[in-house]
């Protein structure tokens, strides 16, 4: 499951996306399926982290920060929401 945080510089936020950010949440748009996500705090903090091109390290320690996790949990969450956002074709290789 950490082998996506490896390659995660080689992912980006879809050109096709877009993005409101909300209190604590976001809702994404993909425009090409018409689909709308809506994430909830913990994937919508790695949302930004995305936007802003941050490393897996600086995303991991922002999520320690945020919802007081540790390192382990929040690597384990970064990963399972790369996966399930590459899978909904929200980020691009």
């Amino acid at each position: 499951m950490n082998d996506i945080l490896d390659k995660l510089s080689d992912y980006s936020v879809s050109k096709d996306v877009l993005t409101a950010h909300l209190e604590g949440e976001a809702v994404l748009l993909h425009l090409k399926t018409k689909q709308y996500f809506r994430l909830n705090e913990t994937a919508a903090a790695i949302w930004k982290g995305l936007e802003q091109n941050l490393e897996p390290a600086a995303i991991v320690a922002s999520l320690v920060q945020q919802f007081d996790v540790d390192t382990e949990t929040a690597r384990s969450e970064l990963a399972k929401t790369l996966e399930d956002l590459k899978g909904r074709e929200l980020l691009e290789w």
